[in-house]
């Protein structure tokens, strides 16, 4: 039974690029990934070029992710029909390479962009003018070590928790080392489509901050779900929130260390602290906060220091409202 309080509607914001996966993830096979409730293949043409398209065989429904690639095209797996980069049904071995195939024998094709480590999908209607896929100019343009993973989590619930500044000192007390709880500055504002988040966690000894001491903190988020958390001066993160469905999140993450010479070194360990335990705790707490669906914080009562998430909640109102 599903609890009551369990909204199980998914208002999936489209006319929007969304990172589906990393590059690494697509090679010689295809791939089949879901993706804001659609299931899709995603596979490399003769030139290497990623395509995705539906992964539903139009034939008889085969998942197509379970086919080929041959000549340049995917071969479905339950019949051998094969579909060219633009969807186009172009041999079904049934009827023989000479007998022209049926013009309705078609899978739709979602526009690719491959940038920056990942793949690209624009969820929307088609349209010659696409905007430019999201990215921020802070980050290091170098080859990305890409980990990702898939979070049991909806994803308004999963970007709210990396919006988050102020829980650090309590759900990451093992490893916090001593980081206090007051934010304090804080500031929190709309530029475009980026929310940026800034502010310093500090001990509260009653005193106004001076400019010195404590943690300073930046948490960004480029609409509607890529992030950039920065840790000082040295050590950003960057990371891509993708529907899955309504229940569940793929997140692809990208340690970026700019210390020269060492960078490279920490870079890894940063990784493990994140695998191992920053995202469980976060996990955790997510998986036993109530409502779990897409109400978009409805209930909650957000205080000062949870302006970012007020941002994007009202965004992402607006935006859904557009796209009706």
């Amino acid at each position: 039974m599903v609890a009551a309080e369990h909204v199980r509607e998914a208002p999936f914001l489209t006319e929007a690029w969304y990172a589906a996966l990393e590059s690494t993830a697509v090679r010689r096979k295809p791939v089949s990934v879901t993706r804001l409730g659609r299931r899709l293949v995603v596979w490399r043409d003769a030139a290497g070029r990623a395509v995705a398209q539906d992964a539903r065989c139009p034939h008889r429904g085969a998942d197509l992710g379970l086919g080929r690639v041959v000549d340049g095209c995917l071969e479905c797996p339950f019949h051998g029909f094969r579909y060219d980069p633009g969807g186009r049904c172009v041999l079904a071995p049934c009827d023989g390479s000479q007998h022209r195939t049926r013009s309705d024998l078609v899978v739709k094709t979602l526009p690719v962009r491959e940038e920056n480590g990942f793949i690209w999908l624009w969820f929307g209607a088609p349209r010659e003018d696409l905007p430019p896929t999201p990215w921020f100019s802070e980050v290091p343009a170098v080859r990305p070590q890409i980990r990702s993973f898939i979070w049991d989590v909806p994803f308004p619930r999963a970007v709210e928790a990396n919006l988050d500044l102020h829980h650090i000192s309590f759900l990451h007390r093992r490893y916090s080392f001593g980081i206090g709880p007051l934010l304090d500055p804080y500031e929190a504002q709309l530029e475009g489509d980026v929310i940026r988040t800034r502010g310093v966690l500090r001990k509260d000894n009653g005193d106004p901050y001076k400019g010195a001491g404590g943690v300073p903190l930046e948490l960004s988020v480029h609409f509607p779900g890529l992030m950039l958390a920065r840790f000082g001066r040295d050590i950003m993160a960057t990371m891509a929130l993708t529907p899955v469905d309504e229940d569940h999140t793929w997140i692809g993450w990208i340690h970026a260390v700019s210390i020269p010479v060492i960078g490279w070194l920490l870079k890894w360990p940063a990784l493990k602290l994140e695998q191992w335990l920053t995202q469980p705790d976060d996990r955790r707490m997510l998986l036993s906060s109530t409502p779990r669906g897409w109400d978009l914080g409805a209930s909650d009562k957000l205080t000062r220091a949870d302006a970012g998430i007020g941002l994007w909640r009202k965004l992402y109102r607006e935006r859904l409202k557009q796209s009706a």
